[in-house]
């Protein structure tokens, strides 16, 4: 039995209110209260000086963020872009650095209270939990990361909030990216969750201009992998014939086992079923070999066929269970919310 299509395992995309857009900066991160500086930030905030020419000359630390090309710098030290997309409804995206926080322990759970303290409390609809991701950036420093959409407050519109902390030294540093659209036509809402992943090029594109340090680490250590770990995902549909009223339903729902040992062994277990209820086909499937994490890809080498993943995360769930994240091999591997959304799979220990 062929493996089905991955259906959506974690939404990133939410559906919220409607208004026009006004100026980003205004509405998005002056809600936020997000601008370093604020005195009630933990850590100490840089000099508008140091933001601001950071790309330049670095900052001690080894860290750096460089004003990308063609985005406006604004006197606080934020970055701000906006434009029209082939429509022309406007899209912006902003840019902002928080204060430093000290340490370089725990960065999933250090992402999850900086977001439920400054993005939890001036947001609506902001999940309590989010899901931390990992990435390199551009120099091969590690960062960890979150993003979610939520509802401004005041004018109940969606943004996409990508908060993301930067290893360098001895600390993080935090950074927050705020896409946002509107339109006047219907639909807004709609338009403005399929809208995140033509903005979010533009957070690639600034976050090329961010390195920290130390580089060559790994972005996911053997020990995280080592374990058994589980996926399933099912997904039903329903039909009705609209002369006789008649209802049929098909369903497609599987899932994958994965035993990493620490010799770097593995075995492999895959159950699923599809097709009308009543008819269903049921097929299985198994191999085993070897696995090895390289950079930021997980490569399982069976008997039968070779695997590739992209770990996006190896954090722990809210009931505080080890998982691995990963994106399975794809034509163009790719963090845009929509793929992330429509792709990852939250693999959970079973340990």
């Amino acid at each position: 039995m062929a493996r089905p299509k991955s259906p959506l395992v974690w939404i990133l995309i939410a559906v919220g209110g409607a208004s026009a857009l006004c100026c980003t900066g205004t509405l998005g991160l002056l809600a936020l209260g997000l601008i370093a500086g604020d005195d009630t930030a933990p850590g100490t905030a840089p000099s508008a000086e140091a933001r601001t020419h950071a790309g330049r000359k670095g900052e001690p630390g080894g860290f750096a963020f460089d004003a990308p090309q063609g985005w406006k710098t604004l006197p606080d030290g934020r970055f701000i872009i906006e434009y029209p997309n082939k429509y022309g409804d406007p899209l912006g995206v902003e840019a902002l650095r928080m204060p430093s926080v000290p340490g370089l322990d725990d960065g999933e759970g250090k992402v999850v209270r900086l977001w439920r303290e400054r993005v939890g409390a001036d947001w609506n609809g902001v999940p309590p939990h989010p899901r931390v991701m990992r990435r390199f950036m551009a120099n091969g420093a590690r960062a960890f990361f979150a993003t979610e959409a939520v509802k401004h407050k005041g004018n109940g519109r969606s943004f996409l909030i990508s908060l993301y902390l930067v290893e360098a030294d001895d600390r993080f540093e935090p950074l927050v990216f705020i896409q946002s659209f509107a339109s006047t036509g219907y639909g807004e809402d709609l338009s403005a969750s399929f809208s995140w992943d033509t903005s979010y090029a533009k957070v690639e594109e600034a976050l090329k201009g961010v390195r920290g340090s130390p580089v060559g680490l790994p972005l996911v250590d053997d020990a995280e992998v080592v374990g058994r770990f589980q996926y399933s995902s099912n997904s039903a549909t329903q039909y009705v014939n609209t002369f006789t009223g008649a209802t049929t339903m098909s369903t497609v729902s599987y899932g994958i086992d994965f035993t990493f040992g620490k010799d770097h062994t593995f075995q492999y277990k895959f159950v699923g079923a599809s097709g009308q209820v009543g008819a269903m086909n049921f097929g299985a499937d198994d191999d085993q070999g070897a696995w090895s994490v390289k950079h930021d890809v997980l490569t399982v080498t069976g008997a039968k066929r070779t695997r590739r993943y992209l770990l996006i995360g190896a954090a722990r769930t809210p009931e505080g269970r080890r998982a691995l994240y990963m994106l399975p091999e794809h034509p163009s591997w790719s963090l845009a919310p929509g793929s992330v959304a429509q792709h990852g799979e939250l693999y959970v220990s079973m340990d």
